[in-house]
């Protein structure tokens, strides 16, 4: 094996074993199961599987943050084992959703105020 081939393969274990592709796997697949339960057209399937991954990679551990103080969970369930893909899942599930309320809520804002 020449230096490059051993390169290219410390880059994929690396990438393999990253946190960050982790979640975005995990969100990707609460994006995936958001999209399947609500019957969206291909389209917009896509967008909430790559939405949810995006969401749950740029939140990281804050996630876990995020669902404990949704859920009223005590903030020892934070640090638990294995829990960080149950919440970069959660957050993939309802990311999407969440971005696409507010989008609607600031466009018919917008709307109503050309109105005048």
């Amino acid at each position: 094996m020449n230096d490059e081939s051993r390169f290219i393969a410390a880059v994929l274990k690396e990438l393999a074993t990253s946190t960050a592709v982790i979640l975005a796997a995990w969100g990707a697949l609460g994006g995936a199961t958001n999209a399947l339960t609500t019957k969206m057209r291909l389209r917009d399937a896509l967008r909430h599987i790559l939405l949810g991954g995006l969401i749950a990679a740029g939140m990281g551990s804050l996630s876990m943050a995020v669902i404990t103080a949704w859920l009223s969970l005590p903030p020892e369930a934070i640090p638990a084992g294995g829990a960080a893909g149950s919440a970069a899942y959660l957050v993939g599930v309802f990311g999407p959703a969440f971005i696409e309320m507010l989008l609607v809520r600031l466009r018919r804002a917008n709307e109503g105020s050309g109105d005048e």
